[in-house]
């Protein structure tokens, strides 16, 4: 197998490049001069590019196996970026509100890629041989996602400021990287005994129904904090644009995210923290930052770097407890099935927050942060009241299925 620095080398490579592209992208569409609608738009079309990828991933990954689903998805993903490029063309004075409603929809083939490979990821990393957990395995992941974040947007500037044409370009370079991670996706496959998985023993037990995961407090939480997280960073760009202020404070507030994101995950993996804690206090670092960003319309920039610390702070705690716990719902045997539950939940939370939002940006501005981060709280105490750290655990009468979930929030006997 792939030593597990090259494979994370690779994504931090990749995810950085597609930092660049989401910064132009998102600077181009929040144009005042462009409808809000055009940025609901942008989010339902990632919508209905992920659910559909999402389902086919999950099912592809069973028949297929990881890795080679994942070569499929980084070749997509590449073309899907050349798509974007072609589209995203304009003269020079800025997108037009039609040449800005098709860059928007054909951006739904990124998020069907992503979709698509999505589940395969996480089901690689967290279970990658020699991890000792699978929670300390996607907070590193969430490292080298969040410095790519963190590099992203400083050369997102740069394209603005010297380019005729950022988001083709920053496109066409992210398109590069994915051809790589596709080469070393197919280098992986050659790893002899790595394949399509083996066929589920008749007597194997079963792990919880996909569908009945859509119920657990999980992915509840999971859905509460996309929806308050996502769609606040979605209409960042516009309202920084709508105070008059210089595109430098988007990128450094975004930069800003993502650097507090990737510190916080670096402490967190480091330490032997219950997914209930981490996940806990990622939602309520999470609700402080909204509510200081709510403040920007007083405190002007320092609010957008204050609040975007905290924001970036509770990104990886939040994600990586919440969606640990729901692949511990959906069993050993099918990490990527509560993978996708996870990454469809946030999908469409965050297309229905952006669509509820939409139309509150202009007349509430940063005020729309409030109620995202009572969200937030509510989702917080969701998440306290189902996991409650001195609830007695009784001893089973019978063996622990594959599916259950401890009091620490984990699946029983793996280690932390």
């Amino acid at each position: 197998m792939v030593p597990f620095p090259v494979f994370w080398c690779f994504a931090l490579l990749s995810n950085t490049a597609a930092s660049a592209q989401w910064v132009n992208i998102a600077w181009a569409l929040g144009d005042n001069r462009l409808p809000a609608a055009v940025l609901a738009v942008w989010q339902i079309s990632a919508l209905l590019g992920t659910i559909p990828g999402v389902l086919l991933g999950a099912r592809a990954a069973r028949r297929l196996g990881h890795v080679r689903t994942l070569v499929w998805s980084s070749a997509v993903e590449a073309a899907s970026c050349l798509a974007v490029a072609a589209v995203a063309w304009d003269t020079g004075d800025g997108l037009s509100t039609r040449r800005a409603l098709l860059v928007a929809v054909v951006c739904s083939v990124t998020p069907f890629a992503v979709g698509f490979g999505g589940p395969s990821w996480l089901a690689l990393v967290g279970a990658w041989p020699g991890s000792a957990s699978r929670t300390r395995q996607l907070l590193l992941d969430s490292i080298q996602f969040q410095l790519g974040r963190t590099a992203g947007p400083p050369v997102a500037a740069l394209l603005i400021a010297t380019v005729a044409h950022p988001v083709p370009v920053a496109a066409v370079a992210n398109s590069v990287t994915f051809l790589a991670v596709t080469v070393i996706m197919l280098a992986a496959g050659r790893t002899p005994g790595v394949g399509p998985p083996p066929p589920r023993p008749a007597d194997a037990p079963r792990a919880r129904p996909s569908w009945r995961l859509f119920g657990s407090t999980a992915v509840l939480a999971a859905a509460g904090y996309a929806l308050a997280s996502d769609t606040s960073r979605l209409y960042v760009a516009r309202l920084v644009r709508a105070a008059d202020l210089p595109a430098v404070v988007f990128s450094v507030t975004v930069s800003v995210v993502a650097l507090t994101a990737a510190g916080a995950a670096a402490v967190a993996a480091r330490r032997r923290i219950p997914d209930r804690r981490l996940a806990q206090l990622g939602l309520g670092l999470l609700a402080a930052g909204l509510l200081v960003w709510a403040t920007a319309s007083t405190l002007g920039v320092p609010a957008w770097i204050v609040g975007g610390a905290l924001v970036g702070a509770s990104l990886p705690l939040a994600h990586a407890a919440l969606t640990s716990l729901v692949m511990g719902e959906a069993g050993d045997a099918d990490q990527a099935t509560g993978a996708a539950v996870t990454m469809a939940t946030n999908t469409g939370a965050v297309a229905l927050g952006s669509t509820v939002v939409a139309p509150l940006v202009s007349p509430l501005g940063p005020l729309v942060f409030l109620p995202l981060a009572a969200l937030a709280a509510i989702a917080l105490a969701r998440v306290r009241r189902r996991y409650r750290a001195d609830a007695p655990v009784p001893p089973p009468a019978v063996p622990v299925p594959v599916g259950g979930v401890s009091a620490e929030g984990s699946p029983p006997g793996r280690p932390r």
